[in-house]
């Protein structure tokens, strides 16, 4: 009998020896018993019987490894977001690559020190979601426009239905069997990344574009949804029952009507002391994290839901933007690569062709991929916007990020989510990972080309129509010439000014560049106002322009700050320029001149406006002001306040754009304007050979033709006086300039773009600065303008085939061939006809 015993104890229970684990398997029970098997040596020499490195050192060595390998693969793959180096990290460090190698995985990925590397891993999901919920701000969508919030619902309504029907194309899966698989499969389609989402548009330069506005407007929705249906999915899966959902949901609206108004208040008596928060504020909210996080997930639900709801109700403030320093570099950089080690070794690519074609594996990738970008594309046709923008907001609501992947891998602890569906959702996250940049870019910069036709220059502006100035300021000292050049400018009601005032700050730590909108409250319609020295300056500057709009009804202004790095500021000032539709773009000199008549150089300042200077979509005006303002004049017994203007017209479609900004300026009741032309002697025309007295020869008969209109146009100003000059060098221009030494308030000049030959030799030997051009370099190094103010101007450079298109448009405007053949007395009497009757018409 005890034999008996003895042989149905032997067959009942079987153990097997795996990966270090001893498996008992209960044959009766069915029950599974995994106990882990180590040899350990009790030896007390140096030397040991197991190797150290093995049982010490593998979650140091898997933590380095993963962190280098995102480093050198974000190098090489730079023009892909950040996330697509991260998960290709992990799928490289998982079963189908190195950790197929069982050399490394025995020093990387020992079983026994799994136990960690999963700790790491959701303390560093934790703190990961406490900066997403610190970064959003709940009152935004209160101004989130009707497009985008039919952007985000159809964005998440498309890919709900698509996930459930995808997920039902899988071998042996079905919705109402399994509807929590489906329900993680529809969530983790349905979430656009707010944080990578940010951080694409701010590189594509595409912030402050519809198609930015309405993706990030959308994907804040979109975020806040599928929190929403995670919560509850996670709640009910756990506790099995709709009832189970209650602890949660009273603890959310404890944080959010309880424990915010506290934190506000506590955190606000903290900011008495001028901001300067102890670490002891910080440390307690960085442990706050961890607290919340441990209610949540003994209501029932997961510790990142407390975590991120505690980041939600932190104010924004100092406090909020110091932590964000101390956690923004160690959490991604230092936490995350952990759990994108372990999605890695959880997905097993080859898993996703199990039993299944290999073609309705790619049709599932791709139905997967077209449910936002098919949402997108509808909402921008419906509010008629262009067909490639729409497949650019599309593809941009695609962007998935660490969400998506928490996502699965919470549905994968909970057993709803199987290995072939957990590797097939990775694989279509990667690849819409691929697309989220090059398509947006591609559609958004060809869009770009097709409306740069409708951008204009001064000169080719129509008369009594608005003028759009984008006016740029760095700092307060630049402040007060800039108003008065725009004062000057002569807004009238038939030709009124609105100026753009952009306050540049010069981005700081890893903040996101952005240009953020200040409405009539003062708040930004942007992000977060980031931690930089330039903040205080900036509201200083806005405060100032919206009190002198208050004085001024012909001019409008909307003020802007445009926080970027000095490298690339320029490309968010061309885009402000093309988005707003400016005509001119006025920004200050790189030297200032000190309080102890020192020069004081910044070179930042200076890239800044070389590259604008480069690819500016506009015309662009570079100010050197030496105190512009009203002077007091005497005259016999009464004073007048008058400005005297100076513009030095050597020719060339600068000096052209230049003359024609003079002329406006003239208007004004205070300006006095002297009109200077030098043109070619007879031994600067005897240096020239035979093609640059030819080209020479048509630009003075264009110079010739537009003078005359101008001349007819400012006839009965008095104010305006025309003074012609014939010179052999450019040295013989700085004499006659140096003969009205002090009699000028302001030297207006053209860049020189195309000056003839003797003048441009001359004048090339006087100065350093290049942005100025010949003449403007030269005036601003001399010692009889050195009390002048001095403003360069440069004409947008039109492309061939824009002169072509307006060339002919114009061949039925009367004037058009004035530029093609001499005129005589009677044809420019009729061009100021038709200009006084055009007139007329628009009144």
């Amino acid at each position: 009998m005890a034999g008996t015993d003895a042989a149905e104890m032997k067959y009942s229970a079987m153990e097997i020896y795996f990966n270090g684990y001893t498996i008992t398997v209960d044959m009766s029970s069915g029950v599974l018993t995994a106990c882990r098997y180590e040899v350990v040596g009790n030896s007390t020499t140096l030397w040991q019987s197991s190797n150290p490195f093995i049982g010490a050192t593998p979650f140091a060595t898997n933590l380095c490894t993963a962190i280098l390998l995102i480093q050198l693969l974000f190098l090489l793959f730079h023009r892909f977001p950040r996330f697509f180096s991260e998960l290709i990290t992990g799928l490289l460090m998982g079963p189908m690559m190195f950790g197929a190698n069982a050399l490394f995985s025995e020093y990387t990925h020992p079983t026994k020190q799994s136990g960690a590397t999963e700790t790491l891993t959701n303390l560093g999901v934790i703190y990961y979601m406490f900066l997403v919920g610190l970064q959003m701000d709940l009152t935004t969508i209160r101004r989130i426009s009707k497009g985008a919030w039919g952007n985000a619902l159809l964005g998440i309504l498309f890919p709900l239905l698509m996930g459930v029907g995808t997920y039902h194309l899988l071998p042996g899966k079905n919705p109402i069997t399994n509807p929590l698989g489906a329900w993680f499969w529809s969530i983790a389609l349905t979430v656009t990344s707010f944080p990578d989402l940010a951080r694409i548009l701010s590189d594509l330069k595409l912030l402050r574009t519809e198609v930015g506005q309405m993706a990030i407007s959308s994907a804040f929705v979109s975020d806040i949804a599928s929190w929403s249906f995670l919560v509850v999915t996670i709640a009910i899966s756990n506790g099995k029952s709709h009832a189970y959902i209650l602890p949660t949901l009273v603890f959310i609206l404890f944080c959010w009507f309880v424990l915010r108004p506290v934190l506000s208040q506590v955190i606000e008596k903290g900011s008495s002391n001028g901001g300067n928060y102890s670490d002891v504020y910080i440390y307690s909210i960085l442990t706050g994290v961890v607290v919340c996080g441990f209610i949540t997930d003994a209501c029932g639900s997961h510790s990142m839901i407390g975590a991120f709801m505690f980041g939600l109700i932190i104010p924004d403030g100092e406090l909020g933007r110091r932590i964000m320093e101390k956690l923004e570099d160690f959490v991604p950089g230092i936490m995350l690569p952990a759990f994108f080690v372990l999605t890695g070794t959880r997905c097993n690519l080859l898993d996703m062709f199990y039993n299944i074609n290999h073609f309705a594996v790619l049709g599932i990738l791709v139905l997967a991929c077209l449910a936002k970008i098919a949402s997108g594309f509808l909402v921008a046709m419906y509010y008629g916007m262009p067909a490639r923008e729409g497949v650019a907001l599309g593809v941009l609501m695609n962007t998935k990020g660490v969400m998506a992947l928490i996502i699965l891998n919470v549905g994968r602890d909970m057993k709803a989510v199987d290995n072939q569906t957990f590797a097939i959702m990775v694989m279509a996250i990667l690849l819409m990972t691929i697309l989220v940049k090059p398509i947006p870019h591609w559609a958004c910069k060809t869009t770009k080309q097709f409306r740069r036709y409708k951008l204009r220059t001064l000169q080719e502006s129509k008369p009594n129509t608005e003028l759009r100035i984008l006016a740029c300021i760095h700092t307060t000292r630049n402040l007060s010439g800039i108003i008065n050049l725009l004062e000057l400018s002569n807004a009238t009601e038939k030709s009124p000014i609105c100026v753009f005032a952009a306050c540049l700050v010069d981005l700081s730590g890893r903040t996101n560049a952005m240009v953020i909108v200040h409405d009539d409250n003062r708040n930004s319609s942007g992000p977060n106002y980031p931690a930089t020295r330039g903040r205080s300056e900036a509201d200083q500057i806005i405060s100032t322009l919206e009190s002198y709009e208050r004085r001024n009804q012909s001019m409008s202004f909307l003020p802007l700050t445009v926080v970027s790095p000095y490298t690339s500021m320029h490309e968010d000032i061309n885009n402000l320029a093309e988005d707003k539709r400016a005509t001119l773009i006025l920004i200050p000199f790189h030297k200032q001149s000190g309080a102890d008549a020192t020069q004081q150089e910044n070179s930042s300042i200076r890239l800044v406006n070389q590259n604008l200077l480069i690819k500016s979509p506009c015309s662009v005006g570079i100010f050197i002001d030496r105190g512009l303002s009203l002077k007091t004049y005497n005259e016999g017994s009464h004073r007048r306040e008058q400005l005297n203007f100076a513009m030095f017209f050597t020719g060339g479609h600068d000096d052209r754009e230049a003359l024609t900004y003079a002329c406006r300026m003239a208007g004004s009741l205070n300006v006095s304007l002297k009109v200077i032309r030098f043109f070619p002697g007879k031994e600067a025309i005897e240096m020239m050979s035979m093609e640059e007295e030819v080209e020479c020869e048509n630009q003075r008969f264009a110079d010739d033709t537009y003078l005359n209109g101008l001349r007819f146009m400012t006839m009965c100003n008095p104010s305006v006086t025309w003074v012609e000059k014939s010179v052999n060098s450019g040295d013989e221009i700085i004499i006659a300039a140096k003969d009205l030494a002090g009699e000028h308030d302001l030297y207006l000049v053209g860049r020189g773009q195309g000056m003839i030959k003797p003048f441009a030799l001359g004048l090339s030997e006087w100065g350093d600065c290049e942005e100025l051009g010949p003449l403007g370099d030269s005036l601003s190094t001399s010692d009889f303008a050195q009390h002048a103010s001095i403003l360069v101007v440069q004409q947008h450079s039109v492309s061939a085939m824009k002169n072509k298109g307006m060339q002919q448009q114009d061949q039925e405007k009367p004037g058009f061939e004035a530029w093609k053949s001499p005129l005589s007395s009677r044809d420019l009497l009729n061009i100021v006809n038709h200009r006084k009757k055009t007139d007329e018409e628009d009144d």
